[in-house]
């Protein structure tokens, strides 16, 4: 009799080797592309990985080594406290590991859907035009040039040596980034990463040993010689002295919050949307706690910052996985091929990881998503493309911040509008309504027996103004009754119940008679504590639905 465990196992091997398969060569190559070297990768691609298997609230995302994080990384390794170069990583890993705990312990993630997917849309975009952007280097035999970390300042430098460009090299970049477009395109078994490395490695070793005569600069050449290891030493004295330092504590802090931002925001929406592929529910909470454990855990063993990888997540849904089970046994596999078969890694050119990251940038540009957006609700379009440059130009935090004000102000702009209905009722018994207009005008010279004024959504300070507006041009319509329809509105600060008041006694002393409709338990204890509006309930005036209120005015006309 099958155990459950046995189960899953027999459901998830499969998947859980594709994902690992794929993980050697890509966290390898982000890692590389973070300026860690190639072993911190294959160290977060197995602890991040398995704690993030055993404590995550999704079935199917796999967090390691990503993307996303590595142009922040690339420049926290330039600008790191005391020298400390790439070996601030493990450090930043465990910082972000603490702060994404703190956002779990405080429940402080509902806050970060407020930020709107065009942000990390455009976000994604400009890292992926940065990650494609520093291929330059490799993809043209410039591996040793000293990169600035930042998008100009690269691009002159690779400006000023163009002449020192081997070209050899950039064919062999050139093949590579070819045969990884067409293998996507018509081989689709087997993810393209994966022959990538293998003949990579093949041309390498051919290279090196004088069987072709290229001259390409391998992984080896760069970083020198390197086994599998499962953990790195790290400098924890140094860390110390780092922590103890109010100022460095301050950049770890800063650089770290962006990377946890990044990551929390990365993880959720790739659980999102594998939760769409798979038609089934993660738990956030569960997931933040993973996310926040594994990060710990990876810096501890000397690893890199780890977030949701939606290309790992995808392929271990496309490969059948069906539990969490998949992502443990991939972290179990990419550690037995880390010992085992690393070393074989350092004659991969540096041209062919250059191609595979180039391939990885392009896997980041979502652009049916742009193109939904210049369709659908160009704002967002615009606000995707300012995160973009912002990213490019200046920073990714700044840009993820600068593009959460600018969307929430958008946001703010259009809730401002004060969005109502209004039905004009007639003595001959037909009506006329007014749906979704910026501004209520009334028809001149037209009498009504009453006005429905219908409020929905939120009635707070942005909007309450155009509200009060609209209840002072209906004081002057000639009508003897307005009500005030409140079925849809779920929910009221206090300038909007202080608005609502204003409006009923500007509505009153013009002679009108007022009733309240529609309106939920919870609004209608906080509206009955203004004076006029219990007075409206003492008369009767604060109906259950519209047709109560109108056959109180039909009965007294």
């Amino acid at each position: 009799m099958k155990t459950q465990l046995t189960t899953r196992l027999q459901e998830n091997w499969k998947a859980g080797l594709t994902v690992a398969l794929i993980s050697v060569p890509l966290s390898i190559a982000l890692s590389v592309a973070s300026g860690a070297g190639p072993v911190p990768g294959i160290i977060t691609g197995v602890w991040a990985t398995l704690i993030a298997g055993f404590f995550g609230g999704s079935n199917y995302n796999i967090v390691g080594a990503a993307g996303a994080l590595t142009t922040v990384l690339f420049a926290a390794t330039l600008a790191a406290p005391l020298g400390l170069g790439a070996a601030v990583l493990p450090l930043l890993a465990l910082a972000t590991g603490v702060i994404i705990f703190l956002i779990w312990l405080l429940r402080a993630d509902r806050f970060l859907y407020y930020i709107p997917s065009s942000v990390m849309y455009g976000f994604a975009g400009g890292v992926a035009f940065l990650i494609a952007a520093s291929q330059l280097f490799d993809a043209t035999g410039l591996s040793s040039l000293k990169r600035t970390g930042h998008f100009t300042g690269d691009i002159e430098l690779f400006v000023q040596h163009f002449t020192d460009v081997h070209t050899p090299t950039f064919g062999i970049f050139v093949l590579f980034i070819v045969g990884i477009l067409a293998w996507k395109r018509y081989v689709k078994l087997i993810p393209a990463v994966i022959p990538a490395a293998l003949v990579g490695i093949g041309v390498g070793v051919l290279d090196t040993y004088g069987y072709i005569q290229i001259g390409l600069t391998t992984l080896g050449d760069k970083f020198g010689a390197f086994s599998g290891a499962l953990m790195m030493s790290v400098p924890w004295d140094t860390y110390a002295e780092v922590v103890g330092n109010t100022e460095q504590l301050r950049w770890v802090v800063g650089a770290a919050g962006t990377i946890a931002l990044i990551a929390v925001l990365e993880t959720l929406i790739t659980a999102q949307i594998a939760d769409k592929l798979t038609k089934t529910q993660f738990s956030s909470r569960k997931e933040l706690l993973g996310l926040a454990l594994a990060n710990l855990g990876s810096g501890s063993m000397g690893g890199l910052p780890a977030t949701g990888v939606f290309i790992r997540t995808g392929a271990n849904i496309k490969a059948g996985a069906t539990h969490k089970t998949a992502a443990v046994i991939a972290a179990v596999i990419t550690a037995v091929i880390a010992v085992i078969a690393l070393p074989f890694f350092s004659y991969i050119p540096m041209a062919v990881i250059a191609a595979i990251l180039a391939n990885t940038a392009l896997g980041l540009i979502e652009v049916h998503q742009f193109k939904e957006f210049w369709r659908r609700e160009k704002e967002s379009f615009f606000v995707a493309i300012l995160v973009l440059l912002v990213t490019v130009f200046e920073d990714a935090g700044v840009a993820v911040v600068v593009g959460a004000v600018v969307a929430l102000l958008l946001f703010a702009d259009r809730v401002s509008r004060g969005y109502f209905d209004v039905m004009y009722n007639f003595a001959d018994g037909s009506k006329r309504d007014e749906r979704n207009a910026k501004v209520l005008g009334l028809v001149p010279n037209e009498t009504y027996t009453f006005v429905t004024y219908s409020v929905a959504g939120f009635l707070g300070y942005i909007d309450s103004s155009r509200h009060a507006a609209n209840f002072r041009t209906l004081a002057q319509a000639a009508t003897p009754v307005v009500v005030i329809r409140l079925r849809n509105l779920f929910s009221v600060d206090y300038e909007g119940e202080e608005m609502s008041a204003e409006g009923i006694l500007a509505l009153e002393a013009a002679g009108k008679t007022v009733y309240l409709s529609s309106m939920s338990g919870q609004v209608r204890e906080r509206l009955v504590l203004f004076p006029v509006i219990a007075a409206l309930a003492s008369a009767g005036r604060l109906t259950k639905k519209v047709e109560d209120a109108i056959a109180v005015i039909q009965k007294k006309s």
